[in-house]
């Protein structure tokens, strides 16, 4: 009688006639409720009813009466998975991989729920067991985005690469393959495999976007204007159509692409961070009501706590807060140790490496230390984690210095700035109000090497004047080059000291730029990189440093004062294009700003050519330097101390973010 019933559950389940299927099995259960078989049925029964939670229960109590059935484990795992229960999954996976341990695609699925909740040094071992044991493509791709989100780029690589030559052919592993190789620096294999990329993939807007950026970091700008209508062309489709597609906003900086597009793309970017991190900010741990007259607690994010641009401009940063009133808290998404990191960590009263944590851990992490103002030094910029701001884990965020552009957000409250790089006109595309410093760059006294090379030893030669431009090759385009090489034809035996991290692919281009110019590609001395205390020391061989047009010179300008060369500048029309000018402004160098291009060629012709005026541009610098308060990061801090002073003050009077103006002082902070 039973064994009738049964076949009819079966019948029925089979023809796809759950109701009747349910009401069978029910009835045999009740006849017999130890049947661990029954509730294996009925859990597969619920999970197609699309009932996950009745699911679960009646595999767990069927694991129960036959503990290690394969179906059950397998079955119990797969819903877990699906309905985002990771714990249960990996549970169930225990048991699993007890019995079957060299289950590639089980240790792939092990992988995917320890990477869903934030444990990534756990996941990369079970993603190459699956990746090993398996032989799959899209296993080692799964593997290389692991090591990617864990900072460990150079192995993401070899999976990406043995992902894609195994077959992988998503456009997403060649595009995070590229990210990967462009972020360490082998910017001949990143050109190659994004620009091909592109070219398999026309109608991939992401793919293209990342082999423009390809393209300017080897100053291929025969490629990259070739092919920016189609980039403005795609990227008003995305914009228009409002697709799912990922643009975030910090590359289309790079990419001549017009400052209200680019700020409407941070809004949607922005929207979207918003929306996927909505979960967790309701999670989050709510602020403690402070003391008023407390310490603010005050938290910086940032993926450069090391000897990157942003981490030298910063290093001494930390420990001139005034204790008194701040406690100051480091939270480095990006570990890598050397002197600077470990100048920062010493400044800091907590220091804490969330390098390879989950978003997620990351935001509860400055949520559980009760952070009052948390300041961003990342931005959308490259291993940022700007999901952690989204989900608000302090009730005041700014952003400053690492990335320079609107977040397009409401999770960012301010953004640090000056009247220069930030006037009312470009003020406008901004979401966060304003606060204004006298100057926005902080400038930690940089390391001078004891001895510098000779010019000869330099490439420089004996004798003529030197022109340099030590940023980025990414940061140059055709406009600024053609205007270098109009100096250089104007101005008898001068030379332009650029920097070019390779020496084949930007150098060639380089040259060839210059010859299709009229110039002797000889004229150009290309070097390469060196520690920041030999670089300064090199520099001061050079007489005027050149900032491109588009982005100028930031760190790299920092750099060239500390060796005592001025910096000629033209003011563009965004914050990036601006930083310059602030710099000159601030040292009472503001003729060294232009407006024009021709205005740019004339002055920096009349530099070189006009060497025996009694005070050259050099001797007014060293005076500046020697009266201004530029490398004081104490008289810095105190500025910046009123300023977050005034925006703690805001938030506990229960009063919106507004715009803030501040200036220089010895004073200790208080109330604007």
């Amino acid at each position: 009688m039973q064994n009738a019933k049964m076949e009819e559950a079966f019948d029925a389940h089979r023809r796809g006639d759950l109701a009747a299927a349910e009401r069978l099995y029910r009835e045999l259960h009740h006849a017999a409720p130890s049947d661990a078989e029954l509730h294996y049925y009925l859990g597969m029964l619920c999970h197609q009813d699309g009932r996950a939670t009745e699911s679960a229960q009646w595999l767990r109590d069927a694991l129960a009466l036959a503990p290690g059935a394969l179906p059950t484990l397998q079955l119990l795992i797969r819903v877990c998975a699906e309905t985002g229960d990771a714990e249960g999954a990996l549970l169930t996976l225990e048991q699993y991989l007890a019995q079957y341990p060299d289950d590639a695609g089980m240790l792939n699925v092990k992988g995917q729920q320890l990477v869903r909740i934030g444990r990534l040094r756990e996941a990369e071992p079970a993603f190459r067991q699956a990746a090993e044991r398996s032989g799959n493509a899209a296993m080692f791709h799964d593997l290389g985005l692991c090591r990617q989100w864990l900072g460990d780029l150079p192995g993401a690589v070899v999976a990406y690469q043995e992902a894609i030559r195994r077959g992988h052919a998503h456009p997403r592993t060649r595009l995070w393959l590229a990210q990967c190789l462009r972020a360490i620096g082998r910017t001949q294999e990143y050109y190659d495999l994004a620009t091909d990329a592109s070219r398999l993939a026309p109608e991939d807007f992401e793919l293209l976007t990342e082999a423009q950026s390809a393209r300017r970091y080897v100053c291929d700008w025969d490629g990259f204007y070739s092919s920016q209508p189609q980039l403005l062309a795609g990227l008003t489709r995305v914009l228009e159509e409002d697709t799912g597609k990922d643009i975030p906003p910090s590359i289309l900086n790079y990419l001549d692409v017009d400052e209200d597009v680019i700020a409407a793309s941070a809004r949607r970017y922005a929207k979207q961070l918003s929306a996927a991190s909505e979960p967790l900010r309701r999670k989050l741990r709510r602020p403690r009501p402070r003391d008023k007259g407390g310490k603010i607690r005050l938290g910086y994010l940032s993926t450069d706590f090391f000897s990157h641009a942003v981490g030298s401009l910063v290093r001494d940063l930390f420990i001139s807060h005034n204790r008194a009133c701040f406690e100051v808290y480091g939270y480095s998404l990006r570990h890598q140790p050397d002197a600077v990191q470990m100048r920062i960590q010493q400044g800091c009263d907590r220091y804490r490496n969330l390098s390879a944590s989950s978003a997620e851990d990351i935001a509860r992490s400055i949520s559980e230390d009760q952070i009052d103002i948390l300041i961003d030094l990342a931005g959308y910029t490259s291993a940022a984690q700007p999901a952690v701001l989204a989900a608000r884990p302090a009730p005041v965020q700014i952003s400053w210095l690492g990335y320079l552009g609107t977040s397009g957000g409401d999770f960012i409250d301010y953004i640090i700035a000056d009247d220069v790089v930030l006037p009312p006109e470009i003020a406008r595309n901004y979401a966060e109000r304003i606060i204004r410093l006298p100057c926005f760059l902080v400038s930690s006294p940089l390391p001078v090497a004891g001895q510098r090379p000779s010019r000869a030893d330099a490439g420089l030669g004996k004798e003529g004047f030197v022109f340099c431009s030590f940023n980025q090759p990414y940061k140059l385009d055709r406009p600024t080059f053609t205007a270098w090489m109009e100096i250089l034809r104007r101005v008898a035996g001068s030379r332009l000291w650029l920097y070019s991290p390779d020496t084949q692919v930007c150098s060639a281009n380089l040259r060839r730029e210059a010859a299709r110019l009229t110039v002797d590609p000889g004229r150009l001395v290309l070097a390469q990189r060196v520690p920041m205390a030999e670089h300064v020391a090199r520099m001061s061989h050079a007489d005027l440093a050149l900032d491109p047009f588009h982005i100028s010179g930031g760190a790299t300008s920092i750099a060239a004062l500390s060796a005592g060369v001025p910096i000629l500048t033209l003011q563009g029309n965004s914050f990036l294009a601006r930083m310059g000018s602030s710099i000159n402004s601030h040292l009472g160098m503001g003729d060294l700003n232009c407006v024009e291009p021709e205005q740019y060629i004339a002055k920096a012709v009349a530099l070189a050519t006009e060497t025996s005026a009694p005070v050259t541009a050099k001797d007014r610098l060293r005076t500046a330097l020697e009266t201004s308060r530029f490398f004081d990061t104490r008289a810095f801090v105190q500025s910046l101390e009123h300023a977050l002073q005034a925006a703690w003050n805001r938030y506990t009077e229960g009063m919106p973010p507004a715009d803030t103006r501040t200036l220089f002082s010895t004073a200790a902070p208080g109330v604007l």
